[in-house]
């Protein structure tokens, strides 16, 4: 495979992730960052340096574009989990709530 269309893989592979994200599908995210993760750092360590030279700045573009995606995968990620925090505390107070409202109501 050449380095444009390895590069191009690389970022609709991340843009699949945001789009996952975006959905909550945060298993299948996961799942694409584990298998991404080596394939990019092989990718990375596989340039030599005449490639490097060559291609630097497509290759800078690509990284810039890569760590984009994964700024706004984290941003969902975050607030997602301040959801599901809420959402929880929210669970844990009804739940206090209904045993006071029980116990009163036995008395």
């Amino acid at each position: 495979m050449k380095l444009e269309e390895k590069i191009a893989s690389f970022i609709a592979v991340s843009e699949q992730m945001l789009e996952l994200a975006k959905a909550e599908k945060w298993d299948d995210v996961t799942s694409l960052e584990s298998d991404r993760r080596p394939e990019l750092e092989f990718f990375f360590n596989s340039l030599d340096q005449v490639q490097r030279n060559n291609n630097s700045e497509q290759l800078r573009q690509a990284i810039e574009r890569i760590l984009s995606l994964d700024e706004e995968i984290i941003a969902l990620g975050q607030e997602f989990k301040a959801e599901a925090i809420k959402s929880f505390q929210q669970s844990q107070a009804s739940r206090k709530a209904s045993a006071a409202y029980q116990e009163n109501t036995t008395l």
